[in-house]
């Protein structure tokens, strides 16, 4: 059936997506057809319009509440429909869980074994604490989904719906993400939007990831080194993630951290870089430091204190490193006040990195880099791997500004 007339047919004011969210679900359907295969979390009063706009596909519907299946087999006895597990999860309970901990409940395979095209994730209802919440489905959805897939989400204004779709599906590899409002009068019903590739994208199963965080001021501030870092991984074929701290409830120092645990545990080599640090267009694979090192997992610069400088650190991924775990236990420890010789700031996450990183478990998997891949002295920063423009190097930086818009005046004057 043709676009308008399967919103026509279709389309009514029972849908609780607004007509132009769907109509952007509609768009993704199309942009895989013919033959796009759509997998949907939740039945309901839009199911006729999702079969009607992907009538020359395969879509399949995943529903929580045997009572809704029955009614839409009712209606549409030639359906492709299942139970949703719900693992006993309701709102209330999977407050506290992470996206990690949801990996206790994988997807069975008769779903693994599709490509999906489309996921849309529209149930459980999840209204109130006691229903059975989305967790699950999200999860299921980011675990399912390639590069090339769209994926949606709806009710994003709702806590658990954004906490579990910016970690899970924001930032996915080939991806792009977007949150929709119903319309302009009703902005607060809101759409996310995990947009695929239409693009062939490389395989990222092992893909060492340089990882960074900045506030929108701050990323503007410090472009010429965030660029810096896109421009070093698409040289070496690393994958690039800057995150946007206000998707994470934690400060951007810690929140770094918890970003860097998901890449680590799927198996991906990390450098946790700062904003602020530029990457020489000479620096080498950081990968390849594992290898040279097979028993350290964890790897830092002492910074002129003489203490490990968290600005930059390489990190082994894998189930066997300890690098996961290290970070997940500064994260836990966070509100606990360091020792006074570790102490670097207030709301910072070094000082709990240089304590924890006395703890023997952690200090006989982790080591020493050269100065040059963390450099903040001005008289050594042509020939370093990292500038990072702290300290020293940061006057030295703010000097040299202020010089070349002196030096302008002048010109001009």
């Amino acid at each position: 059936m043709r676009f308008k007339e399967a919103f026509e047919n279709h389309y009514d004011s029972q849908i609780q997506l607004s007509p132009f969210q769907a109509q952007l679900i509609g768009s993704a359907i199309k942009s895989r057809s013919p033959g796009c295969r759509l997998l949907v979390f939740g039945v309901g009063y839009d199911t006729p319009l999702w079969l009607s706009l992907n009538d020359d596909g395969e879509t399949h519907f995943l529903e929580s509440s045997s009572e809704w299946i029955d009614v839409a087999r009712a209606k549409t006895p030639e359906i492709s429909v299942s139970l949703l597990p719900t693992f006993d999860l309701t709102v209330e309970k999977t407050a506290s869980l992470s996206g990690s901990d949801l990996s206790k409940f994988p997807p069975p395979r008769e779903l693994t074994q599709q490509q999906w095209d489309v996921i849309v994730v529209d149930g459980p209802p999840g209204f109130s604490p006691g229903d059975p919440g989305r967790a699950i489905a999200i999860y299921w959805a980011s675990v399912l989904a390639s590069p090339s897939s769209h994926v949606f989400c709806d009710d994003y204004e709702r806590p658990l719906e954004a906490r579990f779709a910016n970690e899970l599906l924001r930032g996915r590899p080939g991806s792009s993400s977007y949150v929709f409002p119903a319309s302009d009068n009703i902005p607060y019903r809101k759409l996310f939007w995990s947009a695929g590739s239409p693009l062939p994208t490389a395989p990222s199963a092992n893909r060492p990831v340089v990882l960074s965080i900045a506030t929108p001021d701050y990323a503007i501030r410090w472009r010429f080194c965030i660029d810096s870092h896109y421009s070093y991984c698409r040289r070496l074929g690393y994958e690039y993630q800057m995150v946007d701290p206000s998707h994470y409830a934690l400060h951007p120092k810690w929140a770094k951290l918890e970003a860097a645990v998901s890449c680590l545990e799927g198996g991906h080599d990390v450098l946790l870089i700062d904003a602020d640090a530029e990457i020489d267009k000479r620096c080498p694979r950081f990968a390849d430091l594992f290898e040279q090192s097979p028993s350290v997992d964890i790897l830092s610069v002492k910074g002129i204190s003489g203490r490990p400088n968290s600005g930059v650190l390489a990190l082994r991924g894998g189930q066997s490193s300890v690098a996961a775990t290290f970070l997940r236990e500064c994260l836990a420890r966070r509100e606990e006040p360091v020792p006074t010789e570790d102490f670097v700031t207030e709301e910072g996450e070094n000082g709990h990195v240089i304590w924890l990183l006395k703890q023997a478990r952690f200090a006989e998997r982790s080591g020493d880099l050269p100065r040059f891949w963390n450099c903040s002295d001005p008289e050594s920063a042509e020939q370093a791997y990292v500038r990072h423009y702290t300290n020293h190097l940061r006057d030295h930086l703010e000097h040299i500004q202020l010089l070349g818009v002196s030096n302008a005046a002048n010109r001009d004057s």
